[in-house]
């Protein structure tokens, strides 16, 4: 045990005294993440955090090379462990450094993370077979995909959730420390050290991160945090296969799963890119009902720490009494997804199916008849929704027309094209908005798009 809490404080110490110097020189060589329509924070704030929750983690397995005792006799008594740990964590969390610092392309990124989780599944990190209460499931040929899906998933769901000061810092602690109770319970020693590892440098991490954050963590700390624990809770799953054991990771991560398979289906719905960034994650949906950041992120935690209790308490349950725990898991999401207005939404698109061309012909027709208004009766026309002002502003930040006045807070992001969003100000708090209501609002923003498209070739030809 002493050994799990040395690393804990080695990785929190580590944090607490780098990260001033990452917030120091992260502003001095302008790496840093700037105000624009996507993001909730004001100012220039360095985004290279990652860079000391990655070291901080794998410093106190460095040093453990140098101590010899039954828990580094286990790490270091095959090469795969420390090859996939040690250097599969510090290749992730260069890629995300190098997206933070120059940015590289989604398909490049996605790429890169199935081949990493390719080679950590030949590596030993992988999910062949379940047991179950009435036998063992093997996936045979579906381990790969399985297993490649889970670490991917898990990646990107970290990195999604990572939209708010604190927030994926505070829930990798607490899955973190799930995992080591389960490793402990489960007498895997090595994996119980990297969480206890990975809880101390998030704890570091968050001292700076919480709101007001002094620095991001970026894509090279969700993305490395997202790897460590997906692969922490493959080998913890893969020695005993129990339905419990596969159990836990997935319950105590449900915050991230849920936000992240939320915004693929919602994204698929509205046939949008799948991996198009929007403001309608539960955190940004959270906000617009009037919720202080702190509160938000205050809340998930309570969300995230019910989840984990939740699967903490499976673990002394048998695979059969497991199901229990499925149970109030699932009720719980379903309440979630109920309360966040997600089940209007495919209610909605269910009801309209039939109705895709009809509308697809009404909309050009109305967007065509309402580029050709005056620009103060299109003002006039918003202004009798319950909104107090709008801003039509291009994907960098580009303002090309305002009126009316602004709130930080209670505002709505509808995209026109790839290029252009129609932001409006709401007078109270935002409601959440479902199909039909976006296919509204998107007419009013193609109209503006239309209307100042051909206000500008006007002015070209005089």
């Amino acid at each position: 045990m002493k050994t799990y809490l040395t690393a804990f404080l080695i990785s929190f110490a580590f944090l607490v005294v780098v990260t001033p110097i990452l917030i120091h020189y992260g502003r001095k060589w302008g790496f840093v993440d700037a105000s624009n329509r996507r993001t909730i924070h004001q100012g220039r704030i360095p985004r290279i955090g990652g860079v000391g929750i990655s070291l901080g983690t794998l410093l106190p397995l460095v040093l453990l090379n140098f101590y010899h005792n039954g828990v580094s006799e286990v790490f270091f008594s095959s090469l795969y462990n420390p090859l996939i740990i040690i250097g599969g964590g510090l290749l992730i969390s260069v890629l995300g450094l190098i997206d933070d610092i120059k940015g590289v392309a989604a398909r490049w990124k996605f790429l890169f993370q199935i081949a990493l989780a390719v080679t950590a599944y030949y590596l030993g990190f992988s999910i062949e077979k379940i047991s179950t209460p009435v036998g063992y499931f093997d996936f045979g040929y579906f381990s790969l995909p399985i297993t490649v899906l889970w670490i991917v998933g898990i990646i990107n769901a970290f990195n999604l959730i990572d939209g708010m000061d604190g927030l994926s810092s505070g829930i990798a602690f607490f899955v973190s420390i799930t995992i080591l109770i389960l490793a402990l319970h489960n007498n895997i020693q090595f994996v119980a050290l990297i969480s206890a590892a990975l809880a101390g440098a998030v704890v570091g991490f968050l001292v700076y991160n919480f709101n007001p954050a002094k620095i991001f963590m970026g894509d090279s700390g969700s993305m490395f945090i997202g790897f460590i624990l997906a692969v922490l809770s493959l080998k913890g799953a893969s020695k005993h296969s129990t339905l419990v054991s596969v159990l836990v990771p997935i319950v105590a991560m449900g915050v991230p799963i849920l936000d992240t398979t939320l915004a693929f289906v919602r994204r698929f719905l509205r046939n949008q890119p799948l991996f198009m960034a929007d403001r309608q994650h539960i955190h940004h949906i959270l906000l617009s009902k009037g919720w202080n950041q702190r509160r938000v992120v205050i809340s998930l935690y309570g969300i995230t720490v019910i989840f984990t209790a939740l699967a903490l308490f499976s673990i002394f349950l048998k695979d059969r009494e497991a199901f229990l725990i499925i149970a109030v898991f699932s009720i719980v999401v379903v309440v979630l997804i109920t309360r966040l207005g997600y089940l209007d939404m495919l209610l909605s698109k269910h009801r309209t199916g039939r109705e895709n061309r009809t509308e697809d012909l009404l909309e050009n027709i109305l967007i065509e008849r309402l580029s050709r208004m005056p620009l103060r009766e299109m003002e006039e026309l918003i202004f009798s929704l319950p909104i107090r002002g709008f801003t039509f502003i291009t994907d960098e930040g580009e303002t090309l027309f305002e009126s009316g006045e602004k709130d930080p807070v209670n505002f709505l992001d509808i995209p026109a094209d790839k290029e252009h969003f129609l932001r409006l100000y709401w007078k109270g708090v935002v409601p959440t908005i479902n199909s039909r209501e976006s296919l509204m609002f998107t007419i009013i923003a193609k109209s503006l798009l239309s209307f100042f498209g051909a206000e500008k070739k006007r002015t070209l030809r005089t």
